[in-house]
């Protein structure tokens, strides 16, 4: 019947009988769309259901009894139909699904390079492999509990877990695929975290340094990793900051690196030994970082992993990577107090 209806080059609607405020509008072009019109404090409103044949008229008219029930009561038809295609599309987009958008729309453009490949890992190895199948709208807060449970024997990287869903729901929220409010990572319980301070001894710093040989000269770590990796042990520099070095940050005069940002927003300047300087100026040069990754445009991206091989050579596996920035400062502290 609506296929058959007239086009005479005049602008006109054809109400259904059955459903009052439901009709069907034929355009002067002749274009077919589905109406709802309702009269709400003595104006006339109007709302586009959809258009013929894209949307059946079953589907228009189901639409169209839920818009004129809005308008009625009050509320923003444009607005409720938003509300209500989004509920739908997280009905149907995954949890995988939405952190590719979260990625690509918010972590890669705005956030560091460290966070990022922290953020990549995560999802990767605990996030989607757990929950990455069910639904935006579906995962619900004994999902994301179970995960962390799972991860009781790593507690800290546990609470991250789940700081990091909490993130990426809040997005979620914010593109309204989810109520206000209805984050299921809120308020759970984290673990607690004990702070472990390992302070290595002179001798331990020179089993470091010798284990960091050894690693490099059994090819078991590369020469811009046991750079790094020396560089930690020789400036105090946290591992983030010593992978974002590039040459042009180096002043060789004064002695010093001069970063642009940090951790902390801030520019950083990290003073260079003669220990360090030596490190610096025997590191192969091959792209614009000091300490390379394989792309030579690109950053070292894991020292951690780096130290994890290379403390085996000295008995040291204890030891973190970070307790080596530790012990730097410690033993600075101690000469300088011992100058005085």
């Amino acid at each position: 019947m609506i296929d058959a209806l007239p086009v005479d080059g005049h602008d006109r609607i054809i109400f259904d009988q059955g459903q009052r405020g439901f009709g069907v509008r034929v355009t002067a072009a002749g274009r077919k769309l589905y109406v709802a019109r309702a009269r709400v404090g003595g104006r006339r409103l109007m709302v586009t259901v959809g258009y013929h044949p894209e949307k059946t008229l079953r589907q228009a008219r189901e639409e169209a009894l839920q818009i004129l029930a809005d308008i009625r009561q009050g509320k923003d038809p444009a607005a409720e139909r938003k509300a209500r295609t989004a509920v739908a599309a997280a009905t149907v987009m995954t949890v995988t699904a939405l952190a590719d958008k979260w990625m690509a729309d918010y972590v890669h453009p705005k956030l560091k390079p460290r966070t990022v490949f922290d953020y990549e890992r995560l999802l990767s190895r605990h996030i989607l492999p757990a929950l990455g199948h069910l639904s935006v709208a579906g995962i619900g807060r004994d999902d994301i509990t179970k995960l962390h449970v799972s991860m009781a024997r790593i507690p800290r990287r546990a609470n991250y877990t789940v700081s990091t869903i909490r993130a990426l729901m809040n997005f979620g929220i914010d593109l309204g695929l989810r109520p206000p409010a209805s984050n299921p990572a809120a308020r759970i319980k984290m673990y607690r975290e004990y702070a472990r301070e390992r302070f290595l001894s002179e001798a331990e710093i020179g089993k470091a340094a010798d284990a960091i040989a050894q690693a490099e000269h059994t090819g078991r770590i590369g020469p811009h990793a046991a750079a790094g990796l020396r560089l930690a042990l020789f400036t105090g520099a946290r591992s983030g900051e010593i992978t974002a070095v590039m040459w042009k940050y180096v002043d060789w005069e004064r002695r010093q690196i001069r970063l642009p940002d940090s951790k902390t927003n801030e520019p950083r300047t990290i003073h260079l030994s003669d220990a360090a300087l030596e490190v610096l100026q025997t590191v192969p040069r091959i792209g614009s970082y000091v300490i390379a990754g394989a792309d030579r445009h690109r950053p070292y991206r894991n020292l951690s992993r780096a130290w994890t091989v290379a403390r085996e050579f000295g008995g040291l596996e204890d030891v973190r990577l970070h307790d080596l920035r530790h012990s730097y400062a410690s033993l600075a502290a101690a000469a300088a107090s011992h100058c005085r």
